[in-house]
């Protein structure tokens, strides 16, 4: 567990991070349940909190969503629930604070992506580096995945981090080939600023 976690607490920390990474979006409390992965009294809890030191706020937001009857039409629904309060009084100290501290261990995210697939090869891009022009947050090369196995490291990881991620899995002959046919998608994340966690494809040598 990092400093700031230890300060803050896992819970608070979590939804702090979603509300930063994601300033211009409201969330009901289900949503915030699903993206934090926290049961609901945790997140009844802490929305208290952070409502009552003014880092959140009551917002609403219209949405088109299919309706429930048979014919599934699409409809317009106003979603209540909470957004980033940008008048926060301490809203940079704390914005530098919860997004300089790493909330992954990178070695515990190579060791765990190992039990669900050989893994080759571990890219780090986008929010990983801070930069928002990446088109990716991660790569990952390897063969024999377990998919479900990888969803569930990602959705625990978007959950710490605060934010959906755009990541890609390929078996090696694939990344081989477009790799050495110079395939856009993988030199924009090759050719562009990265980091490689793992590469037993001789590619950094």
């Amino acid at each position: 567990m990092g400093t700031l976690e230890k300060l803050l607490g896992p819970a608070r920390i979590k939804l702090v991070r979603l509300f930063f990474l994601n300033p211009e979006s409201v969330f009901a409390p289900k949503d915030i349940v699903r993206r934090a992965q926290l049961n609901p009294t945790q997140v009844r809890k802490e929305i208290a909190l952070l409502m009552e030191v003014d880092f959140i706020k009551k917002a609403s937001v219209q949405m088109v969503v299919s309706s429930s009857t048979k014919g599934k039409k699409l409809q317009k629904k106003r979603i209540n629930g909470f957004a980033l309060n940008p008048l926060f009084s301490l809203l940079e100290e704390l914005r530098n604070l919860a997004l300089s501290a790493a909330p992954i261990s990178k070695q515990a995210l190579v060791e765990r992506l190992r039990r669900v697939g050989r893994v080759k090869l571990v890219v780090l891009a986008g929010i990983f580096i801070k930069d928002p022009s990446s088109r990716i947050d991660m790569l990952v090369v390897g063969d024999v995945f377990n998919k479900s196995g990888v969803e569930r490291i990602m959705k625990s990881m978007e959950a710490d981090i605060g934010k959906e991620l755009a990541y890609a899995l390929m078996d090696t002959k694939e990344f081989k080939y477009r790799f050495g046919m110079y395939d856009k998608f993988v030199r924009d994340i090759m050719d562009y600023p990265h980091e490689v966690l793992l590469d037993k494809l001789g590619l950094t040598r």
